[in-house]
């Protein structure tokens, strides 16, 4: 730590601010990224001087019937048509990091297992992804992209795909999380602990800084914590996080991030919010009289977005944040939304959806990360 520390005073001292702006800038940007860690100077110019990270996350709607992404580059007036069309592809959308998607096919891949694809539609560069060492178990090929979570770890700059080899058919235990990082060319098998491990698939596989999350359940169905992988050093966390509630075998429940950190939303048309804390504690967040999307429902500035007759989306601010002008909503540690708080209407696809899984909503911000530097496009 003192080397560290007296190579970023040398570095103050011998080059000019603007020099040390250029070297950031020529850097790719993962490793722009892994730059912010090294000191406070050195975050403040990597975001206040570099393009990509002035940029705030933008709302990306995929239509899981026609499978195609598009964009809403502006949540503070209302839309006069649909969201500009970003890409498209006969896929289905696993997740987003930093402007890269995860896309997952319903065909199997030689060998066993889903067709897995990295794309960055800026740059219109395609990865391919070896398919995981374990088949797919799963009948039912259409719901394949829910065994697998995208994810980046911001201190190694590494992006990750995982897969859970479990099943949507039925309460399955695997014994290894399969973990693919982009610029190497196989998985590796992480072992989860004695005795194996059960994943509610529905309630979704979601990564956050570095850690992934799923559901841990019983041979009955019952839902009973929350598990933790980390992406840095490959493994189960010894400590897994108790439910913020009790819940009932039927129970609507899904898992989300909110703001950074891991969000457990439950209840459908009316949905509570909890958001889990320092020293693995939740505390409720939200109190949701509107159903929100999924996976990701709130965005920068406080955000938080909900959707009307499954095609509208409005999004909704604290009271007393730069766009919270007429809101009627309360600042009191919990944000509430009632049924008929109306917000401001962002996107409108224009008719409901038929499709099983209607509209999903992800964060997404541009980038112009080039895809070669992890293997052959």
């Amino acid at each position: 730590m003192k080397k560290l520390q007296i190579g970023v005073v040398a570095t103050e001292r011998y080059f000019s601010t603007d020099v040390l702006v250029g070297i950031l800038q020529r850097l790719p940007p993962s490793s722009r990224r892994r730059a912010r860690l090294v000191c406070r100077h050195w975050r403040e110019l990597v975001d206040g001087r570099t393009t990509e990270m002035r940029s705030r996350a933008k709302l990306l709607i995929w239509d899981t019937l026609t499978t195609t992404a598009y964009v809403v580059d502006d949540m503070s007036a209302s839309p006069r048509r649909r969201p500009r069309r970003l890409y498209r592809c006969h896929k289905s959308l696993v997740g987003t990091c930093n402007g890269l998607l995860c896309l997952c096919g319903d065909e199997r891949a030689p060998g066993g297992g889903a067709v897995v694809t990295v794309v960055n539609p800026s740059t219109c560069e395609t990865l391919a992804v070896p398919p995981p060492p374990r088949r797919c178990h799963d009948r039912n090929r259409k719901r394949w992209h829910e065994q697998y979570s995208f994810a980046y770890h911001p201190i190694t700059g590494r992006y990750k795909v995982v897969h859970l080899p479990c099943s949507l058919d039925s309460v399955c235990s695997f014994n290894a999380v399969h973990v693919f990082t982009l610029g190497e060319t196989a998985w590796r098998e992480a072992p989860v602990g004695p005795g194996g491990a059960r994943c509610n698939l529905a309630a979704g596989v979601v990564s956050i800084d570095g850690t992934t999350h799923w559901v841990r359940i019983m041979p009955s169905g019952l839902a009973v914590e929350v598990v933790s992988f980390d992406l840095g050093d490959e493994r189960v966390s010894a400590a897994a996080a108790p439910l913020p509630t009790p819940l009932a075998r039927d129970a609507s429940y899904h898992l989300t991030e909110v703001h950074g950190r891991l969000g457990f939303v439950q209840g459908g048309h009316r949905a509570d919010v909890w958001v889990l804390e320092e020293g693995r504690r939740w505390s409720l967040r939200y109190i949701l009289g509107q159903p929100v999307p999924r996976p990701q429902f709130t965005y920068p500035g406080q955000c938080v977005l909900t959707v009307r007759d499954e095609s509208a989306f409005s999004a909704h601010w604290w009271k007393g944040s730069p766009m919270s002008s007429g809101r009627r909503l309360r600042h009191d540690d919990v944000m509430r939304v009632g049924y008929r708080d109306e917000g401001t209407l962002v996107a409108n696809m224009m008719a409901p959806h038929c499709s099983d899984e209607g509209y999903q909503t992800f964060a997404y911000v541009e980038t112009k990360e080039p895809l070669h530097y992890y293997g052959s496009s």
